[in-house]
């Protein structure tokens, strides 16, 4: 029996989002039980030049929301675009429980017809790669939702935060 590419596509990502939630939810408890600012939490980042832990949440989301318009056929002159915002752990967390919502509505028919689709990527200023949809998601979105939710945890967890595997996995 095959695997339907919704199937992977939407687990993956409501896994991913789960997962994040738990590591979120814990960092705010150790926030407030060891009285560090939200704000050592959410401006730190693993390098100077990377990004810091609020956008890693900022940008999944937006990814994930924007991903699953590109697997429905939405033109990419009208993806959506979401606010870089969420100054918080509980902002970043309904982020991600809104933006959930928003993905579990694509439409499964439309995903799975859509995997030869050829999606036309912007990587970079003035570049872009031609994919189809099956590889959009395969070896596009889902690595690059893992990277940045592992980026995350192992932001809060160099910090101290007690969070395992279990919680990246959204268990």
């Amino acid at each position: 029996m095959a695997i339907a590419l919704s199937q992977i596509f939407k687990s993956s990502t409501d896994q991913a989002f789960r997962g994040l939630t738990n590591i979120l939810e814990k960092a705010k408890d150790h926030a407030e039980t060891t009285g560090t600012p939200e704000e050592a939490f959410l401006n730190n980042r693993l390098f100077p030049d990377m990004h810091d832990m609020k956008w890693q949440v900022q940008m999944i989301t937006e990814f994930a929301v924007r991903g699953a318009a590109r697997m429905t056929g939405i033109a990419p002159d009208d993806l959506p675009n979401l606010p870089m915002e969420g100054d918080s752990f509980d902002a970043l967390i309904a982020r991600i429980d809104d933006c959930a919502k928003t993905f579990a509505k694509a439409d499964n028919d439309l995903i799975d017809s859509n995997k030869d689709l050829q999606i036309s990527m912007p990587i970079g200023p003035g570049k872009t790669m031609d994919i189809s949809g099956q590889n959009y998601v395969l070896n596009f979105f889902l690595p690059n939702l893992f990277f940045h939710v592992t980026t995350a945890y192992n932001l809060l967890r160099m910090q101290g935060v007690a969070v395992g595997k279990k919680d990246y996995m959204g268990m």
